[in-house]
């Protein structure tokens, strides 16, 4: 009677446990990273998109007024005037054709801001300080994203900033 008993309890063995949960693990530690990569490169993917679509409105909006955005609320990382008219009474509002993007993006990728700059405080061509430029600072870049983005745009257009986490990216320099 006891035997007929213990025979009929069913269940899993503590080695048989054991085996499912290190062969969940192995399988976790081989696909974790790989989904870790993909997300970063998704997230690059993104930075370049937004990048290219606001070089796009620069050069639309230059084209148009015959002059750079040059905004100060740019510093703060609002629209420089690409998706809102910049001039509310100055003879230039009539050559304003925007929108020129459908919206300005709040945040990057990894969650700073991006930032339009018009100015000469970046050496993009690596010989003289005060290089006058229009690019795209962003915030917030871990330094893998950054090199992964100097290796698609290529080194000329890409600065990273050593001492912080931002990355300088350029639209055009005179």
């Amino acid at each position: 009677m006891l035997k007929k008993r213990l025979k009929d309890q069913r269940g899993f063995t503590l080695v048989e446990l054991l085996v499912v949960i290190a062969i969940i693990g192995i399988l976790a530690a081989i696909i974790a990273p790989n989904a870790f990569k993909a997300i970063e490169k998704g997230k690059v993917a993104a930075a370049e998109a937004d990048y290219k679509a606001i070089k796009a409105a620069a050069l639309n909006f230059y084209t148009d007024l015959g002059k750079w955005p040059t905004d100060p609320t740019s510093d703060n990382g609002n629209d420089p005037g690409f998706v809102t008219n910049p001039f509310t009474s100055d003879p230039d509002k009539s050559n304003w054709n925007g929108p020129y993007l459908e919206r300005w993006p709040t945040k990057n990728p990894w969650g700073g801001k991006y930032l339009y700059q018009n100015d000469s405080n970046q050496n993009w061509d690596g010989q003289t300080a005060g290089d006058l430029a229009r690019y795209l600072e962003l915030q917030s870049v871990p330094d893998s994203a950054s090199d992964r983005l100097k290796a698609d745009l290529g080194d000329s257009m890409v600065i990273q900033d050593k001492n912080s986490d931002h990355v300088y990216i350029l639209i055009s320099k005179d």
